[in-house]
Order: C-alpha cells, then structure tokens, then sequence
C-alpha cells in the first residue's frame, strides 16, 4: 500500500463534496534515514514500513482537515461533522514520546500517594505507545509497541479517569489506513459508537452516509 496515494484519493473525494469545507494538504520534505533511524533507536521502536517509505521518499509529515459548513445539516450522518489526517513527523513523535515518558514517571511518584485509576492506566501504557496522528484536543492515534495495534490516547484519562483509552481502533497501521479512509479520516466524538472488536467498523450505521461518497468509483 502507497501511503500518499490512499490519502490523496480520500482528499480527493472529499475535496469534490459540496457541503465539505477542505484545506490545503501541507506536507514536508522527506526525513533521511540516518534521521529516521536515530530516531527510531531513541524510541526502541521501527516504524511500520508503510509509514517509513512515506517519511523517507513522500514527506516527513501530513495534514489536512475537512469540515461541515455551517450551513448544511447533517449531510454525513450526525456522527460525521469533521475529520481529516495529522501524521506527524518523527521529530514530534518523539518529543511527544519523551512528554509521555516524564508524565509516567509522575504517575508512578503520584501512585506512590495515593491510588488514582486515570493515572493507572497512564503508567500502565503510555510509555509503550509511540503517537502517530494527532487530533486538535489533544488526543491521539499511537502505535502500542508491545503488539502493534492502534489505540486510542485519551489526553487527559488522569483527570477524569479512563473513558476510551485503550480503545482498539486497528490490529496494525495498515489496517487502520484502510479503515479509516474508508471514513474519510473522519474523527468521532465518541469511538466506541464506530467500532467493534477489530478496530473501525466502516459498516457502522454512523458511517452510512459518508461511506458511500468516500467510496464510489
């Protein structure tokens, strides 16, 4: 699977719907691999290789976000409001990693203290998951580096304890790829009314609108 080609074709679908506001893709020139692979050493962690090629020979980094105009109802389903696609470079992968790491190792002197379930489940994961795409509140998509699966990073799980974290989005990058832009990158409320127990459930009646326009030929 090419990366850039997937991402491009869903652009180009949205970019054609007329209740969808789009902005410009902004990409960024390429990483090299002695870079790619400093980095990957400080993370103890290689990126799938469909991401790889796309920061070694496409661009170190991608965003896009689409939207609803304002006054249009519902036309994707009420679910399906806003979406788009951060990947972000290994550069912030890893400034976001070493973030997760010292907010881990405040966890565990908070742990210390006193119990807290949202600052267990901190400890627990985020020093396995390495953030892949980013959402505008904070939240992300991250690679869990003990079995490769996508899950769900809930920002703030230590102030309101765990609520989608964990979640399972997809069992790799690849599968996630293909599922989410099925869907547009469109980003949910609340995952768990769109997925099941493999990740995103592209037949999930709040895509039944927005499937369709994604995906014909």
């Amino acid at each position: 699977m090419e990366l850039i080609k997937v991402i491009n074709s869903v652009y180009q679908k949205l970019s054609s719907l007329q209740s969808v506001k789009i902005s410009k893709i902004k990409y960024e020139d390429p990483i090299s691999e002695e870079s790619l692979i400093n980095i990957e050493t400080k993370l103890s962690f290689r990126f799938p290789e469909t991401l790889r090629q796309f920061y070694l020979n496409q661009s170190s980094s991608l965003l896009f976000y689409w939207e609803i105009h304002n006054d249009t109802k519902f036309p994707l389903g009420e679910e399906c409001k806003y979406g788009g696609i951060n990947l972000i470079s290994p550069f912030q992968i890893l400034e976001l990693y070493i973030d997760m790491k010292e907010m881990v190792d405040d966890g565990r002197e908070r742990l210390n203290d006193d119990f807290d379930e949202g600052w267990e489940a901190l400890v627990d994961d985020w020093s396995f998951w390495i953030p892949i795409t980013t959402i505008p509140n904070g939240d992300a998509f991250c690679i869990d580096k003990r079995n490769e699966t996508i899950v769900f990073l809930e920002h703030d799980v230590m102030d309101g304890g765990p609520n989608v974290h964990d979640l399972l989005l997809a069992i790799n990058f690849d599968d996630l790829i293909i599922k989410w832009s099925k869907v547009g990158f469109v980003e949910v409320f609340d995952w768990t009314d769109g997925i099941n127990e493999d990740g995103i459930d592209v037949e999930s009646i709040i895509f039944s609108r927005l499937l369709p326009l994604i995906n014909n030929s």
